[in-house]
């Protein structure tokens, strides 16, 4: 497992996550226009720190939780953010 992937992991915690996954995207996404370092990252998250809030507000959620890593070690994020009632409608 990657070092970000871990870092994401560790810090996606403080949203207790029923289910936490994360998808390195890097290799689709290596040397595109734009990109000046980190790679590109899929989380797919179940919380229920989600539960009323708006789909933009669930991403400030994820961007809060990681912070500085977006400053470096990821350029870009893709983010599915559901609620335990959401996902099991599923």
């Amino acid at each position: 497992m990657s070092k970000t992937i871990e870092a994401l992991k560790q810090r996606l915690a403080s949203l207790n996550p029923i289910i936490l996954e994360i998808q390195d995207d890097s290799a689709l996404h290596a040397g595109h226009a734009g990109n000046t370092g980190g790679g590109h990252y899929t989380v797919f998250i179940v919380s229920d720190a989600f539960d009323g809030l708006s789909l933009v507000k669930r991403h400030h959620l994820v961007y809060d939780s990681v912070g500085a890593l977006m400053e470096q070690a990821i350029h870009a994020l893709s983010i599915q953010a559901k609620t335990s009632v959401e996902y099991n409608q599923t």
